[in-house]
């Protein structure tokens, strides 16, 4: 829930875990989200909310859906979601760097996103 009117932030604030500070509690949403799809899609997840906060905190107001919005990526596509292997880039980069490690392992990519080989 984001601090936008008519979309629940300010319902019932003194019972939220975080406390009444919407902004951590949108936190704490986002949070248990990414944990929820990470477990989805079986990957580790070794992050606490204190973490999660840590790595966020100085482009929290900066993430979402645009090119140059940020997102949190992990270093290692393999491992865990965790402190060391995570880092917070642009979707443009995240999306650049998905797209380079596909094609190196020979994965298929969509024509559009493909990124041409360095000549």
């Amino acid at each position: 829930m984001s601090g936008k009117p008519g979309q629940g932030v300010g319902i019932r604030p003194h019972t939220w875990i975080t406390g009444p500070d919407p902004v951590r509690h949108d936190q704490y949403l986002a949070f248990l989200r990414q944990r929820a799809q990470a477990r989805y899609r079986s990957e580790p997840w070794l992050l606490t909310f204190d973490d999660f906060v840590q790595l966020w905190s100085p482009g929290w107001h900066s993430r979402g859906r645009h090119s140059e919005d940020l997102c949190m990526s992990r270093r290692d596509s393999d491992g865990a979601w965790s402190r060391p292997n995570c880092v917070i880039m642009t979707r443009r980069c995240h999306v650049q760097g998905s797209v380079l490690i596909k094609q190196a392992r020979g994965l298929t990519v969509p024509k559009h996103r493909r990124i041409p080989a360095p000549e």
